[in-house]
């Protein structure tokens, strides 16, 4: 490839497969972190600390306690969230949801929206309707988040669930969260064991083809920005 008159070589690179994998915390050995990775889209880092609270970061910003992802996803009461981890949570000594709720200062879901938008654009007026917006887009819009049918057909393996490869099911889903904070709480209760980052079922091959494609979707998404922009300034005539 040439581009801007010097020549470019694109070389197929071996990446981490879109879909979810378990590693253990190495500030607690003890508890288990995941990693959400999508095909495209915001990775979620879901990690356990010494205390047996259960944090997430979105893009690697700063951490915000899951139970205000669950409120935001439709679970909005503490007693609903609990109820829905009842079966998981057989670890007397360690209740981690009860200890998550406890660290969580947040108990509605305009202010968990709210508390999530001051976490990932820090400065910005953060208002219910500003901060529903942005994680709408985030994880609900096809065009910024798609797990991929890779993905989607893992995550189907992994959990036992029949939900179909469609741009539907590609955006986010709440049932493959629940699953996967489930199976978090299973392996921080010593059932289970962390996935092999370096095994090749794990590991994908991306294509010069697709490395080509995902620059020029890039390409494409600027210029229609761009002629976006310069409308709103351009004179009607």
């Amino acid at each position: 490839f040439i581009i801007n008159g010097i020549e470019r070589v694109v070389v197929n690179q071996i990446v981490r497969s879109p879909g979810v994998f378990y590693s253990r915390n190495n500030a607690a050995p003890q508890y288990y972190n995941a990693k959400i990775i999508p095909r495209r889209g915001a990775w979620l880092e879901i990690e356990t600390d010494k205390k047996g609270v259960i944090t997430v970061k979105i893009d690697r910003k700063r951490k915000i306690a899951v139970t205000q992802l669950l409120r935001i996803f439709g679970y909005r009461t503490d007693n609903e969230i609990r109820d829905l981890f009842k079966d998981v949570n057989a670890d007397l000594n360690n209740d981690y949801i009860h200890n998550t709720l406890e660290k969580d200062p947040v108990r509605t879901v305009d202010e968990s929206y709210q508390s999530i938008y001051r976490k990932i654009r820090p400065g910005d007026l953060a208002t219910p309707e500003n901060a529903k917006q942005l994680i709408e887009a985030l994880f609900f819009d096809f065009k910024r988040y798609d797990m991929g049918p890779v993905a989607r057909y893992k995550l189907n393996k992994r959990f036992g669930t029949m939900i179909q490869d469609s741009i539907k099911s590609r955006v986010f889903q709440v049932e493959d969260f629940v699953n996967i904070l489930k199976h978090l709480i299973e392996l921080n209760n010593g059932e289970g064991h962390e996935d092999d980052i370096d095994h090749l079922s794990n590991r994908r091959i991306r294509s010069v083809g697709e490395l080509v494609q995902n620059k020029f979707r890039l390409g494409l998404m600027r210029t229609d920005r761009i002629a976006k922009d310069r409308m709103t300034v351009m004179d009607l005539e």
